[in-house]
């Protein structure tokens, strides 16, 4: 199989960090401007890298198998060999974390959505954890998972942070499940981005995910889980969280910048992908509150085989009606979940 693009997102949005490094003292400012120009830098790599085939030790012969490397502070991919899957626990703890972390988005995806690793056909899943000096993100670069340590002042944890291993996961899994990659736009001389409402939704889509895994994970009923992403990276004074489902944009419950949109008529098609992910966001969230219980049982395959409906550009307008199609045929038309998505859309006013 041959992958034509690659996966632009990291975990800690561009402004996020911007707003890091604006806030801080000339020597931590210099690093984190140094890591968002390395990033847009890798991504350009990252889309060229991700043009090469897919060898075969990237089958894996079951459904978890895993591998975590130690990139030793360098930003040379994969690293050393810490961890292969059925290997005893590491001397690493980040790598064991990550290792745990990986290991149950693969099994969310598998026993409860029935997709086997990111391509669906039992592809490995490679994570390098101690990615650069102080790198405060964690990517799917389009071929393998890699992991920062964070700067320590605003971003930590990230390999021990599942909703954000599962934000990185689920890139993998739209960028194999929609051809062309949803949203992401190469422009020649310039590293791959992702664009427009296809991009948001693609950010989305990662976000939902997460959220599902999250909750699953931990058993949680809908009104019981926090709905937020990041909430356990982030060093006291950098903020609370970088993203809410259940209410985006809302400072007091994530960051002093958060600019993330809930409702369809604020879009702009200028609008950051992680800004206007927030539309498709609220709309799961406004379902499973609807339906109550387990946001996984229901709602998360309607929202699943939805998404895989999509196309590279696909829009808002988009999305609704393929998870309305999707909400019918699996449990009717007129059903609480049918009425459930529907309302919801409308509520973001992707519907009228």
């Amino acid at each position: 199989m041959s992958v034509k693009y690659g996966c632009v997102c990291f975990a800690v949005p561009k402004k996020m960090l911007r707003h890091f490094a604006n806030t801080s003292q000339d020597e931590d400012r210099e690093m984190l401007m140094e890591q968002l120009q390395h990033s847009s830098q890798l991504r350009g790599q990252r889309g060229a890298a991700s043009s090469r085939k897919v060898v075969a030790t990237k089958r894996g012969a079951k459904i978890l198998h895993r591998q975590v490397f130690d990139a030793q502070g360098r930003t040379f991919l994969p690293g050393k060999i810490l961890r292969d899957e059925d290997d005893p626990p590491s001397h690493d703890q980040i790598a064991n974390q990550a290792y745990d972390n990986i290991g149950i988005a693969l099994q969310f995806f598998a026993n409860v959505l029935g997709r086997d690793s990111v391509d669906g056909k039992g592809m490995r899943i490679d994570a390098s954890v101690h990615y650069g000096y102080s790198f405060a993100n964690a990517m799917w670069t389009g071929e393998q998972m890699l992991v920062g340590d964070g700067d320590g002042k605003h971003v930590t944890n990230l390999a021990g942070s599942l909703g954000i291993i599962a934000h990185e996961f689920s890139h993998g899994i739209s960028q194999h499940m929609v051809k062309g990659g949803l949203g992401v736009v190469q422009v020649p001389g310039q590293p791959p981005t992702l664009k427009g409402e296809a991009g948001a939704l693609n950010e989305s889509f990662s976000d939902v995910c997460a959220s599902m895994i999250k909750q699953w994970h931990a058993g949680e009923e809908v009104q019981a889980a926090s709905w937020l992403l990041g909430e356990d990276i982030l060093a006291p004074q950098a903020g609370k969280a970088i993203r809410s489902l259940k209410d985006p944009g809302n400072t007091r419950m994530t960051w002093p910048e958060d600019d993330q949109i809930k409702d369809y008529k604020r879009f702009k098609i200028t609008d950051d992908a992680h800004k206007a992910s927030g539309i498709a966001n609220h709309a799961f969230y406004l379902a499973a509150m609807k339906l109550g219980g387990r946001s996984w049982e229901t709602l998360g395959p309607v929202w699943f085989k939805g998404f895989d409906r999509l196309r590279a550009r696909a829009t808002f307008l988009d999305a609704a009606h393929a998870t309305l199609i999707v909400a019918a045929t699996l449990h009717g038309k007129g059903s609480e979940t049918h009425e459930a998505v529907k309302s919801a859309w409308k509520k973001v006013n992707v519907l009228a």
